[in-house]
């Protein structure tokens, strides 16, 4: 063989290689996470303010953009299907005829129909519904999700955590959501979640050198609660995860496909 076709061969093994680690490492990334991106690169936090939670009111008449707080979103959307209609028209048909005779607001929601495709819509939707709690949980999960609210989890998990926040330096570069699939390979069971609550990691990945290096070197680590923490404050907690991983927690199609 040449040894210009062996160049070509290896940089094309190279570059075959890079390629795989790096869908490896982004193809468990789930909907929420991919719609924040969206959000960022579309100019939506622009008007909507960081995470979607704008700290300034709009002056009065100009129309401005509501945050995605609970509250405000049920007031402006009834439903997923609505959210989806903001997106791409700019406003639920509903709102239209309703405000038909109204003056149009100085500060209008733009439409991304024909600009984003129907999965990257999804993302988007997912992430608003998660960023504003969109949707009843039932109990004892909603006393889990609170609990968690309180205890800053959802500041490195994601909004409902259901995020893939970056996290420079660990095994796949972010901090897996509790609802993606990454999960089952990092807690195997509840004694494994109280560990990573408590001692901020299971004693199975501590113990292996290849699981422990990434748990060191990752810049952002999980904290360990100790005693901060209860066994019925834990068990809280797992309770919210077991109905976020069910099949009655929000179905995947409504928050989008998990691409």
């Amino acid at each position: 063989m040449k040894l210009s076709a062996f160049l070509l061969l290896l940089v094309v093994g190279l570059l075959v290689g890079v390629g795989f680690v790096g869908w490896w490492r982004a193809h468990n990334i789930g909907p929420v996470q991919r719609g924040a991106v969206l959000a960022t690169e579309h100019g939506c936090l622009a008007c909507h303010g960081p995470a979607g939670r704008p700290d300034d009111p709009h002056p009065e008449g100009t129309g401005g953009a509501p945050s995605f707080g609970r509250d405000d979103v049920t007031e402006y959307a009834r439903d997923a299907s609505e959210i989806r209609e903001w997106i791409l028209d700019g406003k639920p048909r509903r709102l239209r005829e309703e405000q038909k005779d109204e003056p149009p607001p100085l500060v209008a929601m733009p439409g991304f129909r024909g600009v984003l495709g129907d999965a990257e819509v999804d993302h988007l939707v997912a992430w608003v519904r998660a960023v504003s709690d969109f949707g009843p949980i039932p109990e004892p999960a909603a006393a889990g999700r609170d609990l968690a609210s309180r205890l800053g989890c959802f500041g490195c998990h994601g909004p409902q955590g259901r995020g893939d926040t970056p996290n420079p330096g660990s095994l796949k570069g972010y901090i897996p959501s509790w609802s993606g699939p990454d999960y089952p390979e990092l807690v195997r069971d509840e004694t494994e979640l109280r560990e990573w609550i408590r001692d901020g990691g299971p004693a199975r990945l501590r113990g292996s050198s290849v699981a422990s290096f990434f748990l060191k070197r990752q810049l952002i680590r999980m904290p360990a609660f100790g005693d901060r923490v209860s066994d019925g404050e834990a068990r809280q907690i797992a309770d919210y995860i077991r109905w976020l991983r069910s099949s009655t927690a929000v179905p995947i199609t409504e928050y989008g496909a998990a691409r």
